[in-house]
């Protein structure tokens, strides 16, 4: 007679995984690392997005610098109007300290001359000799516009424009940069007031 064994311990160990076992655990893991991936890319999206941000709002704050040194804005000179921008900004005592401090990431030829946005997109340089409506807009003060993720300034087509970003762009704080700097030259024209009378 065969001997009998507790119904508890009848399989003394787990057979492997059934076929099901095996698909829902495959589910599963396909679905996180799809979850994953996609997280991963929106967060690499949204740095890239901050990076060009900063870049514009230090290429403005540069514009400011220049301007209130010289009188002037840097004069555009064709397509490669924002070299021409970055040589006047990197010879002038008073924006090269922002252009220095830039990352070299967005920099490419040589010494550093060319500025491109975090997708490598060169940026453009538009001042009033552009006759772009952004600069008119803007009381003839002259813009950097960033292609953005597309990589596309919407110059062939127009719905290539809905990602680019700009410096006079006010952004989720609205012009506070603008303000600042706005406040910041008041206060000196007072105290220089002051200071001849």
């Amino acid at each position: 007679m065969p001997r009998r064994t507790p119904p508890n311990q009848r399989w003394p160990f787990r057979p492997a995984m059934t076929l099901v076992e095996m698909a829902i655990v495959l589910c599963v893991v396909s679905a996180a690392v799809y979850l994953l991936v996609g997280w991963t890319s929106q967060l690499q999206q949204r740095a890239k997005r901050d990076l060009a941000m900063r870049l514009l709002s230090d290429l403005d704050k540069a514009l400011w610098r220049y301007f209130r040194a010289t009188g002037s804005y840097p004069v555009s000179y064709g397509p490669d109007s924002a070299i021409t921008a970055m040589v006047c900004f990197l010879d002038h005592d008073k924006t090269r300290p922002i252009m220095e401090a830039l990352p070299d990431s967005l920099w490419r030829g040589p010494g550093r001359r060319i500025p491109v946005d975090p997708w490598g997109t060169q940026l453009q340089y538009l001042d009033a000799k552009s006759g772009s409506p952004l600069v008119k807009a803007n009381d003839g003060r002259p813009v950097f516009v960033s292609a953005g993720p597309d990589r596309d300034f919407g110059d062939v087509n127009p719905m290539g424009k809905g990602d680019n970003l700009r410096s006079d762009d006010p952004g989720p704080d609205g012009f506070r940069l603008h303000d600042v700097l706005r406040e910041s030259m008041g206060e000196e024209g007072a105290t220089g007031g002051e200071k001849g009378n």
